[in-house]
């Protein structure tokens, strides 16, 4: 094989592979919302992020959700706004999705995450991420929890 074809042949080889590994790693996740988006209503800033039925899905003190973009956090009785925490689930180290919610941390232990935690109210507990997790506005009828 000539130089020329051997270069040739390791830049392509090269680009795929960068092509899969930034694939891999650039996601928001793969967690379906448990009840899909409402449609948003009344204008400008469109659907909801997440509906959930408060009897079933976080019944309890420190019960949490992450789907649909969503950190979900019952942080006390009574199905009040005032009762939840609602951020983002992206981490805003590496853009990995964050993975669980223990010990009052909320913990991005992805791959590409490098261990930062948050408290519960987005902001910042451990590093090596500086920003603080975007929270949402929660509003409850009856049963029914929505993140917007």
């Amino acid at each position: 094989m000539e130089r020329r074809d051997f270069l040739s042949n390791m830049g392509i080889t090269l680009a795929i592979a960068c092509t899969a590994g930034l694939a891999a790693c650039g996601g928001k996740g793969d967690d379906p919302a448990p009840n899909p988006p409402g449609g948003g209503g009344g204008g400008g800033g469109g659907a909801d992020k997440l509906t959930v039925n408060l009897a079933t899905q976080v019944p309890n003190v420190g019960d949490y959700i992450i789907s649909g973009g969503v950190v979900l956090i019952r942080l006390a009785a009574g199905n009040v706004p005032a009762s939840f925490s609602a951020v983002t689930s992206t981490c805003t180290h590496m853009g990995c999705t964050l993975s669980g919610y223990n010990g009052g941390l909320i913990e991005c232990l992805s791959a590409c995450g490098h261990g930062s935690k948050y408290n519960p109210d987005g902001t910042v507990s451990n590093g090596p991420t500086t920003t603080a997790l975007t929270k949402y506005t929660v509003t409850i009828s009856g049963t029914t929890l929505t993140v917007k």
